[in-house]
């Protein structure tokens, strides 16, 4: 059984952030890494499945793009959540399982293809 182990440090000016590092450990069934290019769907309402298929329910994830792009998460239909240039999404110990294909959608609107990495976890 795989272990994923994050350990996350925070500051502020360079001040550590009181409760900080945080190491979370979870032993998850499985995992898939994902390197993924995603064209540009010139509208705000294509959004399409990342390919996370194997995992029917991600309890882990971690993704990372070098363009501005749109998630949506467990089955969401609303605005979703916009990832910056070189943003980060990291979620642990979480429950994401509407289906394989609505787990984690995205939307590239009006960029230019962007690359998206990361690994998804669970069951």
């Amino acid at each position: 059984m795989p272990t994923l182990k994050a350990t996350i440090n925070m500051e502020l000016d360079g001040v550590p952030i009181s409760g900080f590092p945080v190491v979370k450990r979870l032993e998850l069934d499985e995992s898939q890494s994902f390197l993924y290019e995603k064209v540009d769907d010139t509208d705000g309402t294509t959004f399409v499945a990342v390919p996370t298929a194997q995992i029917a329910s991600i309890q882990a994830l971690v993704v990372q793009a070098d363009q501005q792009l749109t998630f949506r998460f467990d089955g969401q239909t609303d605005a979703g959540i916009l990832l910056n240039a070189g943003g980060l999404i990291l979620v642990m110990d979480a429950t994401i399982d509407a289906s394989a294909a609505t787990n984690m959608t995205v939307n590239n609107n009006v960029q230019p293809t962007a690359n998206i990495v990361g690994i998804a976890a669970g069951t």
